[in-house]
């Protein structure tokens, strides 16, 4: 039982860390002189976006 949670705890990670990375990538190549602060509040919201994305599909029921 706890592996299961601590598999799913890692995707979730993941994935999150994944959508963060990518918002950082993006707002980098669009602003070329993007400060240390701006960067950490993108890295943020990406975090937080892949958290409830995957907390939003993980609701959704799944076809037998």
């Amino acid at each position: 039982m706890i592996i299961h949670e601590l598999s799913w705890l890692s995707t979730l990670l993941g994935i999150a860390l994944l959508c963060a990375f990518v918002a950082l990538l993006i707002c980098k190549i669009i602003y070329k002189q993007a400060s240390m602060k701006v960067l950490i509040i993108i890295g943020v919201i990406g975090f937080i976006l892949g958290i409830i994305g995957v907390f939003i599909y993980a609701s959704q029921a799944m076809p037998l």
